[in-house]
C-alpha cells in the first residue's frame, strides 16, 4: 500500500469515526431491537453476492438494504446499522476480507450515508426517516448521492492501489451501462423494501427477500454453469492445439527450410558476384515469412483464453481457419471448394471460439474422408448471408463415409464419439459455443454420401436466441 493510499484510507476511517461519534441514535433505548434486526438484514443482503458473467466484479443486495435503512430510520441509525453490518459481514461472516479494507468499507459506508441522508433532508425528507413520514419525496436525491459519494471514495482507493487514473477507474469499473443498470435495479428495490416493512413489519421484509434469495441462488447456479462451460471450451481448445501441433510444426519446418535455402542461394550468389536471381530469392523469402507470420498470428489468436466479443469479419475468420487446418496431414490429399459470399456483413462474436468451432468441423470432415480414395476427397466450405432469416450461414460439407441416422441423433452429446482415439467433447463444445452466441449448429448426412454441418449465427452476437 502506497503512502498516499495509506493516508487516504486512514483518513476515511478517522472521518467516519468522528461522524459516528457525533451521530449516536437518540432513540436507541426504544428501538435497539429494531436496529439489531436491521443489522442482521443488512448482513444477509451483504452475503447475497453474485459475480457477473464476465468474472470481473460482483453485485449484491447491500445497496438496497442500506438505502432502505436510511429511508426508514434516518441518518444516525442508518450510519451505525450499515457500518456495523459491513464490519460483521465482511470481517466475520461473509467475505472475510483484511481488517484495513473492512474498516475502510465500513467507514466509507458511514460517510456515504451521512451525505446521502443530508441531501435527503435538504430535499424535504424528515431527518428521522420515513417511519414517521407518509410521503417518499426525496428518494432520487438519496439514491443519487449514495451512488456518487460511495463511488467517489472507493474509486480513489482503487485508482491508487492499481496505478490507474481516477476517471479511468470510475468509467471502467462503475459508470458503464451494465453496472448502472445493476445500481438502478438495487435502488428501485429499496422503496419496495421500505413499503413491505411499513405494511406488515418484518414479515414484509421476509416476503421481500424470499423471492430475491431464490433468484440469487438461481443466478449463482447459472454463473457456475457458465464457468463450467467456459472451462470445457478451454480444455477442448487446448486438446485441439495438441492434436494440431505436429502438423503445424511440419508446416513451419517446410517454410523455414525454404527461407533457409533461398538465403543460402543469395549468400552464394553474392560471393560469386551474381545478383540476377537475388530479387526472386528475396521474394520467396518474403512470401514464406508472411506465411509464417499468418500461421503464428492464428496460433496466438487460437490460444486466447478470455472471452472477447468484438466485430468480426466472418469471411476472414473462415479463411484463417482453413489456412490453419491445412497444416494437418489428414488434409494433404483433400481438394477444396471454397465459396465466401461478397455481401456478408460483420457480426458481433468471439472470433477465438468461432475459429475453434470451424477448425473442429474441418478436421472432423478430413477424418471422415480417410477411407475415401485420393481424388474423391472434396471439402466444400461456404459462407453466406441469408436475407430471409437475417443470419450468417456457414456450411462445411465432406464426401466422406457419412453418418448413420442413429448416430446422427447423438453427435452433439458430450463424450459421444465414433473415433477410437476421440474424447467426445469436440462437437458438444462446438454446440455450446454456437448456442452461447445465439446461433444453431445442425448436421445432415446419409451413409456413403458425406455429411454437411450448418452453422447459423445472428449478427448481434450472444443473447439473441435465448
Amino acid at each position: 500500500m502506497s503512502t498516499k493510499l495509506r493516508l487516504f484510507v486512514f483518513g476515511v476511517i478517522a472521518v467516519a469515526v468522528a461522524l459516528l461519534a457525533t451521530h449516536v441514535p437518540g432513540d436507541l433505548e426504544a428501538h435497539w431491537i429494531h436496529f439489531v434486526l436491521w443489522i442482521l438484514i443488512c448482513v444477509i443482503s451483504e452475503s447475497m453476492v453474485v459475480p457477473v458473467v464476465s468474472g470481473e466484479g460482483s453485485t449484491s443486495m447491500a445497496s438496497t438494504a442500506n438505502l432502505a435503512t436510511a429511508m426508514l430510520w434516518g441518518a444516525a441509525p442508518a450510519m451505525w446499522v450499515c457500518a456495523l453490518s459491513t464490519l460483521a459481514g465482511e470481517l466475520l461472516l461473509v467475505r472475510k476480507k483484511p481488517l484495513v479494507r473492512v474498516l475502510f468499507n465500513a467507514g466509507q459506508t458511514a460517510i456515504t450515508l451521512w451525505a446521502a441522508t443530508a441531501v435527503f433532508a435538504l430535499l424535504g425528507g424528515p431527518s428521522g426517516g420515513l417511519v414517521s413520514f407518509s410521503a417518499m419525496v426525496p428518494i432520487v436525491g438519496l439514491a443519487a448521492t449514495y451512488l456518487l459519494v460511495s463511488r467517489a471514495l472507493v474509486g480513489v482507493a482503487v485508482a491508487w492501489s492499481t496505478d490507474r487514473g481516477y476517471l479511468k477507474v470510475l468509467r471502467e469499473d462503475w459508470f458503464h451501462a451494465e453496472r448502472l443498470i445493476e445500481d438502478a435495479a438495487a435502488f428501485l428495490l429499496a422503496p419496495v423494501m421500505v413499503l413491505s416493512y411499513r405494511v406488515i413489519q418484518y414479515l414484509g421484509v421476509i416476503l421481500f427477500f424470499a423471492p430475491l434469495y431464490m433468484i440469487y441462488l438461481s443466478s449463482r447456479r447459472y454463473i457456475e454453469l457458465r464457468r463450467t462451460q467456459d472451462q470445457m471450451v478451454q480444455r477442448e481448445r487446448m486438446a485441439a492445439m495438441g492434436q494440431m501441433a505436429a502438423g503445424i510444426g511440419h508446416n513451419m519446418r517446410q517454410q523455414l527450410t525454404a527461407i533457409s535455402a533461398r538465403a543460402q542461394m543469395i549468400l552464394k550468389a553474392s560471393e560469386q558476384g551474381s545478383h540476377d536471381q537475388a530479387p526472386r530469392h528475396a521474394q520467396i523469402v518474403l512470401e514464406q515469412s508472411h506465411a509464417l507470420k499468418r500461421l503464428a498470428d492464428s496460433l496466438m489468436d487460437f490460444a486466447q483464453t478470455r472471452l472477447k466479443i468484438e466485430r468480426v469479419d466472418i469471411n476472414n475468420l473462415v479463411q484463417r481457419s482453413i489456412e490453419l487446418a491445412r497444416t494437418q496431414k489428414q488434409l494433404n490429399e483433400v481438394e477444396w471448394d471454397i465459396h465466401l459470399g461478397n455481401r456478408v456483413p460483420e457480426m458481433q462474436a468471439d472470433p477465438v471460439q468461432l475459429q475453434q468451432v470451424f477448425l473442429n468441423l474441418l478436421i472432423n470432415a478430413a477424418d471422415a474422408m480417410q477411407e475415401v480414395p485420393a481424388g474423391h476427397k472434396l471439402l466444400t466450405v461456404t459462407c453466406e448471408w441469408s436475407e430471409e432469416s437475417q443470419r450468417v450461414v456457414v456450411k462445411v460439407r465432406d464426401t466422406g463415409v457419412g453418418i448413420a441416422s442413429a448416430t446422427l441423433a447423438r453427435i452433439f452429446d458430450p463424450q459421444f464419439t465414433t473415433k477410437t482415439t476421440g474424447h467426445g467433447f469436440g462437437l458438444s463444445t462446438s454446440y455450446t459455443i454456437i448456442e452461447n452466441h445465439g446461433g444453431k449448429i445442425t448436421a445432415e448426412s446419409r451413409p456413403g454420401e458425406g455429411s454437411t454441418f450448418i452453422v447459423t449465427l445472428p449478427l448481434q452476437g450472444p443473447g439473441v436466441w435465448r
